[in-house]
């Protein structure tokens, strides 16, 4: 049977409350009962103090003395509230302050009389069964005349067992009012608790269920609202991830549907007959070029996949990154000599990292991609290495349009193409950033994107600082 965590706490709450109220009655009652006791025994001692003299002074007179002492003991207790009995070595009665005849007609037992000392010992019981009730006595020793005697002075136990009841049904009329008093503060208290985690509970299964619209309010400073925040931060990256699947899943669909539609176009266009056989070398050659950018495409989300995937192993070894730099722009000799474009920087002072070469060079053959297709007609690229904090910076700056404010953090999304871009770039598939920050990442580096509008696109990433040979 499912116990839910507001009957867990109210128990176990209660229980402590009844634990602690049980334990506090418990030490003040004990702490009662010793003060009683004690008060009893001061009490006792100082009722029986002349009494034990005036017995000892009657013993020394011998049996005279003991028959006048049997007279006199009842007025000793006369108006003390006391009962006192005088016992011969063997334990019988010689005196008793009832009056006569005595009821005490027992023997004292032996081990009340190992017991007794003479200074008396104090107890609250029946004395080994000499009294029929227990109740509260000082048993002595004495010494007369070579004579061994034992004397006990006790009074009721009643007035103990009627302070005793009254403490007793105190703290259980106390307890009872705590409690009365405690329930309604714990069920308070609980609801409090758990109102917050209910909605929390109610968000998490709307979270689950993928509706990340409504968040969860909660505006206290405690641990509740700071798990209340953490919830709805993981909502709120729950959220991102989910609009970024759906951008990808349409971004992917889009991508592969358009060379597709224009390769499936020109191949029924061919077949049919549609397209003369005179251009058939013509429309193939696009359908070719298509189909290199599917598997472009394809090849890069693979690509990204194992980066982000951690199963990319990287090759490590020091090399110069600039000469790396040169060889890499060589690619593009013919359509940077096509754009007119000025080349600047690639003259700087060997520079070199610790890095995987085939991934770095295609980070750099990524960057320089990006910058011949949106640098202006008679324009510039400009590369700049230098060592900065223990690592090594790169700097690629084109210029030409430049990038938007709202474009910057986009730039490395998946798909991304800028409305600049999309007239620009007919061969791109929108990943070639999205695998630079990955290989850039995988070093452990950094990548970052600065422009002004109208002048200038830069990227610039960092790599471990290699040895020179």
């Amino acid at each position: 049977m499912r116990k839910s965590i507001a009957a867990e706490y109210f128990s176990l709450s209660a229980a402590l409350v009844a634990a602690s109220l049980i334990f506090m009655s418990t030490l003040i009652i004990s702490f009662s009962v010793s003060t009683y006791k004690r008060d009893r025994k001061l009490m006792l001692e100082q009722l029986t103090e002349d009494v034990r003299v005036s017995i000892s002074s009657y013993l020394a007179d011998g049996e005279e003395g003991l028959s006048v002492l049997r007279e006199a003991l009842p007025q000793f207790s006369s108006g003390r509230a006391s009962d006192y009995i005088l016992f011969d070595s063997e334990g019988d009665v010689l005196a008793c302050s009832e009056a006569s005849p005595c009821s005490h007609t027992g023997r004292l037992s032996p081990q009340s009389m190992n017991s007794a000392a003479p200074e008396g010992t104090f107890a609250m019981d029946t004395m080994n069964g000499f009294y029929p009730v227990s109740c509260l006595y000082m048993l002595y020793s004495l010494n007369c005349g070579g004579e061994k005697y034992y004397f006990a002075a006790s009074i009721s136990a009643q007035g103990f067992a009627d302070y005793l009841k009254a403490m007793v049904i105190l703290f259980v009329v106390a307890f009872a009012v705590i409690m009365i008093m405690v329930f309604p503060l714990l069920k308070y208290t609980i609801n409090r608790i758990l109102t917050p985690l209910k909605e929390m509970t109610l968000a998490a299964k709307r979270f689950g269920e993928g509706d990340f619209s409504e968040k969860v309010c909660i505006s206290d400073q405690n641990e509740m609202g700071f798990l209340a925040n953490t919830l709805n931060d993981m909502a709120s990256s729950l959220e991102a991830i989910e609009e970024n699947r759906k951008s990808f899943i349409s971004n992917v669909s889009h991508e592969l549907r358009t060379p597709m539609t224009t390769i499936g176009g020109f191949v029924d266009g061919i077949l049919d007959g549609t397209i003369p056989e005179n251009r058939h070398r013509e429309y193939l050659r696009t359908v070719s070029e298509e189909i290199n950018r599917l598997a472009r495409l394809v090849r890069s989300m693979l690509n990204i996949s194992k980066y982000e995937a951690g199963e990319m192993q990287l090759q490590t070894e020091d090399f110069d990154i600039t000469e790396l730099t040169v060889k890499t722009v060589l690619l593009f000799e013919k359509r940077i000599e096509g754009k007119n474009i000025d080349i600047q920087g690639l003259d700087a002072d060997r520079l070199y990292v610790n890095a995987d070469m085939d991934l770095v060079q295609q980070v750099i053959f990524n960057l320089t991609e990006n910058a011949v297709k949106f640098v202006n007609e008679g324009g510039y690229i400009s590369y700049s290495f230098r060592c900065e904090d223990g690592a090594a910076a790169v700097v690629i700056r084109n210029s030409g349009e430049g990038l938007r404010k709202n474009e910057i953090n986009k730039v490395f999304d998946r798909f991304y193409k800028t409305d600049e871009s999309r007239g620009k770039d007919k061969t791109g598939v929108g990943l070639g950033l999205s695998i630079v920050r990955s290989i850039i990442k995988l070093h452990n580096g950094s990548v970052l994107v600065r422009s002004k509008t109208g002048e200038y696109t830069e990227f610039e990433f960092t790599l471990p600082l290699g040895e020179r040979p």
